[in-house]
């Protein structure tokens, strides 16, 4: 029989929500798609828990505003930052249910932009940007519940304005621009509902979430985002050793369009006729429960997720590890 441990039980806690942002003003959104997959649907027993991440992410994108300034030429970005998560687990009843609370905070490491300008003042100029500091938190309210081989939850995330903000400056006679941030200027808010499947005799485990992204007007560029809907899976079997391995993916797209000022600046300069954002993503995942490190037991979860489909945001490539334990 397959008893997945309560650290198993909480990666999908301890891997939290949050991301460092860049975009889809920017090319990315507030929530770090991937972030739900095994055991997406379980909350654990209750307990303190911890998770660490390290997440490598390298894409493109043909057009987009970074921080008020819209750029034409085909840029690509490359991410490295982690992610502190903390989860209590409340010994009580909500609902009929067992209630949690997740926090996550991000640091960005290293974050690089390049392209190769394609109007006045930096035509043919090759340009670059970098940045780094910690991003904006998430906080994540949720409560569980269980039958049998079948475990629910739902939940709600809210992503605080903590990173640090500027709108974007070019400096014509040096040829650079100052552009990326590590935080996104506005407050978003994403009920999800998650469910897993996991028969413990077979080790057949599934798990789905489905969530709703809405955000706030960035007032410093007049910039509001459409709301987002996310989608996310992932099939595993699980064996008696602790290893675990299955596909895991996600579908992401914009409902409706941007609006603001900024955003039809943005498409009069793209010659857009909108900015509704899309992206596709899948690959393998890899976990494992029984680690042992610093004499505390921990598991831990390797997926990698390729990008297709996107349309106005970043189409990326991202490795992504997390250690979690409980204590």
């Amino acid at each position: 029989m397959f008893r997945p441990t309560f650290t198993a039980l909480a990666t999908f806690l301890a891997v939290g929500t949050g991301t460092p942002s860049f975009a889809v003003e920017g090319g990315m959104g507030a929530y770090l798609l991937g972030s739900r997959t095994t055991f997406s649907g379980v909350v654990p027993a209750p307990g303190t828990y911890a998770g660490l991440d390290l997440v490598r992410s390298k894409g493109s994108v043909e057009g987009l505003s970074l921080a008020g300034l819209p750029i034409r030429a085909d840029a690509d970005i490359e991410l490295t930052f982690a992610k502190v998560s903390l989860t209590q687990v409340f010994d009580t009843t909500l609902w009929g249910g067992t209630p949690a609370l997740n926090l996550n905070i991000p640091f960005v490491l290293d974050a690089n932009l390049s392209f190769v300008g394609q109007t006045p003042p930096i035509v043919g100029v090759p340009i670059t940007d970098s940045t780094s500091g910690f991003g904006d938190i998430t906080l994540t309210g949720l409560v569980g519940w269980h039958s049998d081989k079948l475990h629910y939850s739902a939940g709600l995330s809210i992503f605080a304005p903590t990173g640090s903000y500027e709108t974007a400056t070019v400096d014509a006679q040096n040829q650079t621009i100052n552009a990326l941030n590590t935080g996104k200027n506005i407050w978003s808010f994403q009920p999800v509902f998650a469910i897993t499947h996991f028969d413990p005799v077979t080790g057949l485990e599934f798990s789905g979430a489905a969530s709703l992204l809405f955000s706030t007007r960035n007032d410093a560029t007049d910039y509001q985002n459409a709301p987002a809907v996310n989608l996310e899976a992932a099939a595993l079997q699980h064996f008696k050793s602790g290893l675990a391995v299955g596909i895991t993916g996600y579908a992401y797209k914009q409902i409706g369009d941007d609006s603001g000022s900024g955003a039809e600046s943005t498409k009069a300069f793209l010659g857009a006729d909108s900015l509704s954002a899309r992206v596709f993503g899948a690959g393998p995942i890899m976990t494992y429960n029984g680690a042992n490190i610093f004499g505390q037991d921990v598991s831990l979860q390797l997926k990698y997720y390729t990008e297709f489909e996107a349309k106005r945001r970043f189409e990326s490539d991202t490795i992504w590890l997390n250690v979690s334990a409980n204590f």
